[in-house]
């Protein structure tokens, strides 16, 4: 009836163009039995590759990876195509009017029982990133997040100015 060509793991099946929907719409089990069914085909197109599932080559399959949280850029969005921000550095960090972002500590509130009270004290700080991580994260976010923002009682005023750098000092006019 049909000819079946077995090569590796794969067997390969020669299958009408009528029954090739429904071949591939429900699971060929047709490695359990000695031939494909269906009626004989003269093209040669037709041919579907069948995966060998034996309990053998289940076992030896690397386990199912599970999806790991990203922080990449959408470089197009879908409606409007323009560049996202992303939501995590907006919830966790903060910029400066100079250019620096400014983050509180990680687990900061956890298991307070177990501190001591200098580390207690640290832990109530903020921490300045450094110049490669400033630099990646203006690269997270849109310009708008990069522009100066300035809100009403601002708990970080005292940190917009740094003077005491020439780079980054404010400039003051002379009369």
């Amino acid at each position: 009836m049909l000819r079946t060509l077995v090569t590796g793991a794969l067997r390969v099946c020669r299958v009408p163009p009528a029954l090739a929907l429904q071949q591939t719409q429900r699971a060929c089990f047709s490695h359990w039995s000695t031939a494909c069914t269906g009626a004989p085909v003269q093209n040669k197109a037709n041919l579907l590759p069948v995966a060998r599932f034996t309990p053998t080559t289940q076992l030896l399959q690397p386990p199912v990876q599970t999806v790991l949280p990203t922080r990449s850029v959408t470089k197009f969005s879908l409606i409007k195509g323009k560049r996202k921000s992303v939501k995590a550095v907006l919830k966790r960090f903060k910029r400066l009017d100079w250019g620096a972002w400014i983050r509180t500590h990680t687990g900061r509130h956890k298991k307070m029982f177990k501190k001591s009270p200098p580390l207690r004290r640290r832990l109530r700080q903020h921490v300045f990133t450094n110049a490669t991580q400033s630099w990646l994260l203006d690269k997270m976010v849109t310009s708008f997040w990069r522009r100066p923002k300035h809100y009403i009682d601002d708990p970080y005023t005292p940190y917009h100015k740094r003077d005491e750098y020439f780079a980054t000092k404010s400039k003051t006019f002379k009369v």
